[in-house]
């Protein structure tokens, strides 16, 4: 769907976070497809997957207005931090994209993070442009 090698990136992941890593999925317009939920909050995302869903899907479509708004590029991924959990959030296409959390509390390299998810990702075409091949 978006991720080239899922058990890659979980295994990367893993090894840079560890046991902070909370849920890794990706998302479609159909729906989300969980690589990885932590034991102990699979109830909550049980919970909250079809609200959360909806949000990464508008947030999708919002991105144009974003990257224009800011005029410094394309908009590589987001990152909300509450007090028990950091989200990230990366769009791959208008309706498609990665969701992944950790423990707020994790030490991690961002920089080092958001590449190991970006390598991983397929260039998906936007939803919005035309295929050039028909």
């Amino acid at each position: 769907m978006v991720l080239t090698d899922r058990e890659s990136l979980l295994r990367e992941l893993r090894a840079a976070i560890g046991d902070a890593l909370r849920v890794v999925a990706t998302y479609d317009r159909d729906g989300c497809d969980p690589v990885y939920v932590r034991e102990n909050v699979a109830d909550r995302v049980n919970e909250r997957a079809d609200a959360v869903h909806e949000e990464l899907v508008l947030q999708g479509i919002g991105r144009e207005y974003l990257e224009d708004l800011f005029g410094a590029g394309e908009l590589q991924y987001s990152m909300h931090r509450f007090e028990d959990l950091t989200a990230f959030h990366f769009v791959a296409a208008e309706h498609t994209g990665l969701f992944v959390s950790l423990d707020s509390g994790a030490d991690v390299s961002l920089a080092s993070f958001a590449g190991a998810c970006e390598r991983h990702m397929e260039d998906t075409p936007s939803d919005s442009m035309p295929d050039p091949n028909g």
